[in-house]
């Protein structure tokens, strides 16, 4: 799989809380279809990498898309209404 810098289509709103455990992992909770206004059970992805890559991703000084880092990510989809009879 190669790395594509072409823009994501279909892009909705929501909200990133990030948050740093002991071991200095950081965690961004990304709650989509969520923020003001909207319902409190929008779909939840969590992207966490360890403290040493997040600072690496932090501190990095190329152009978006051409450096890698790994992370770790966790994905809960809300059911969507039923379309059987």
């Amino acid at each position: 799989m190669t790395a594509t810098t072409a823009a994501i289509s279909g892009v909705v709103d929501g909200t990133v809380t990030p948050t740093v455990d002991a071991e200095g992992n950081l965690s961004l909770h990304i709650e989509v279809r969520h923020g003001p206004g909207r319902a409190e059970c929008g779909d939840s992805i969590e992207i966490v990498l360890t403290g040493a890559d997040a600072r690496a991703l932090l501190s990095a000084r190329t152009p978006a898309g051409t450096q890698v880092f790994p992370c770790s990510v966790g994905v809960r989809l809300q059911s969507g209404p039923s379309l059987s009879r």
